[in-house]
């Protein structure tokens, strides 16, 4: 896998480290073709947990990850 471009972690630079913050840490890796992203997490994980078809939709995703956590309203109001 390819490391990121600056582009790429510019996009995704705030809510990633909303994400590492209130997560731990995760790896982000290219995919081998296109403008797809790997998520990985924990980081050290073998197989990944989300794939995002460029970086605007991860930095929707890591936003997104860390609102619902966030979120009282889900909390207080899941039965599982």
């Amino acid at each position: 896998m390819k490391s990121l471009t600056e582009k790429q972690k510019a996009t995704i630079e705030r809510n990633l480290k909303a994400f590492t913050y209130n997560f731990g840490n995760v790896r982000i890796e290219r995919a081998n073709y296109g403008p797809g992203l790997y998520v990985y997490f924990p980081a050290d994980s073998d197989k990944f947990i989300q794939f995002c078809e460029n970086a605007d939709y991860l930095n929707g995703w890591l936003y997104g990850a860390v609102q619902g956590f966030m979120c009282g309203e889900f909390k207080q109001n899941y039965k599982g």
